[in-house]
């Protein structure tokens, strides 16, 4: 899935930013150009592919929104890493980023929203972008606005419930507030 790729690029782009492990930029490579193999003509991404690389029916019945959200958050990561990645990773990861961000206005899922904020948060931490800083505040505005609506003197959550990666919502609050 491009949800698993996107947080192993994360994973292996931590690991070579410690270690600088020269074998790394293989699996990097590898794992950047699954998410390239899975963005679409109109930039958004598709997130099942069976053993045949085929994109599976499952693409069309499920919301992609927050594998979409992780590929953004793994490729503002590996563009934050510039100075020490090779340049045609780069710029790879660079043309992927912004056709992904076409339509990124459309994407209103909680955890979507949040891992977009943090891609775009890295990214921005070295290649400084009004139009992303603009994106990061309309993400962090309709998140707080998500839990004005939710919450009450009982329950302090941005939605009615809790599920996986909970965390990533304050986190993402975080690194809008820090740009």
């Amino acid at each position: 899935t491009l949800d698993d790729n996107a947080r192993a690029l994360i994973a292996l782009c931590q690991k070579y930013e410690l270690f600088g492990d020269q074998d790394d930029l293989t699996l990097i490579q590898l794992y950047l150009d699954f998410i390239g193999y899975c963005q679409q003509k109109n930039g958004q991404f598709l997130n099942y592919i069976n053993q045949q690389k085929a994109f599976t029916q499952q693409n069309y019945t499920t919301n992609l929104a927050d594998s979409n959200g992780r590929a953004i958050w793994a490729l503002g990561y590996l563009t934050s890493l510039k100075s020490i990645l090779p340049e045609g990773i780069i710029e790879q990861a660079e043309q992927i980023f912004a056709k992904a961000l076409v339509h990124i206005e459309e994407v209103y899922s909680t955890r979507a929203m949040a891992f977009i904020i943090k891609g775009l948060y890295y990214r921005n931490a070295h290649i400084s972008s009004k139009n992303e800083r603009i994106l990061i505040e309309l993400f962090a505005d309709r998140l707080v606005k998500m839990y004005q609506h939710e919450s009450d003197a009982d329950w302090n959550w941005f939605e009615s419930y809790l599920t996986y990666a909970n965390s990533i919502i304050p986190e993402a609050l975080a690194c809008a507030w820090n740009i």
